[in-house]
């Protein structure tokens, strides 16, 4: 009988255990900022602006380790930059950091597995009036 009951508890405690790492996984089926981003569109108080065929390749890929890989252009001519800052993510709120004396923060307006879309509201400890503020959309690349 003794036998019976501790092949019972191993049993129970085996099913508890599976059972919690199962909880851990309820999480991966949330979207998630990590990854490449294109953007598609951009819009400035209110309008969305026409962009150029150089603007249509500027990327954003986010890591995992809180890294931010830029991929820029300035137009005119078309001359492309990559440049590496340090984001956080913490709710809606994105952070982007652009060297050491310069930070811009976002809100996240919208984040699925496929949408992004932000609207700058701080640059350097100012925060933007509501018609001096940008909203970006990205889709993300396969």
């Amino acid at each position: 009988m003794k036998k019976l009951n501790l092949l019972f508890g191993i049993l129970i405690a085996l099913t508890i255990m599976s059972c919690s790492s199962n909880d851990d996984d309820s999480n991966s089926n949330e979207p998630t900022i990590i990854g490449e981003w294109i953007l598609v569109n951009q819009i400035y108080n209110g309008q969305n602006e026409i962009l150029s065929s150089c603007e249509l390749q500027e990327t954003l890929t986010f890591n995992s380790n809180e890294t931010l890989i830029s991929y820029y252009t300035d137009n005119d001519p078309c001359e492309f930059f990559t440049e590496n800052q340090q984001y956080s993510l913490n709710g809606v709120e994105l952070t982007i950091l652009f060297g050491q004396n310069s930070d811009f923060r976002y809100n996240v307006l919208t984040l699925s597995s496929t949408v992004l879309s932000i609207e700058n509201f701080y640059r350097n400890g100012e925060t933007l009036e509501d018609n001096n503020r940008t909203t970006y959309q990205y889709e993300k690349v396969e």
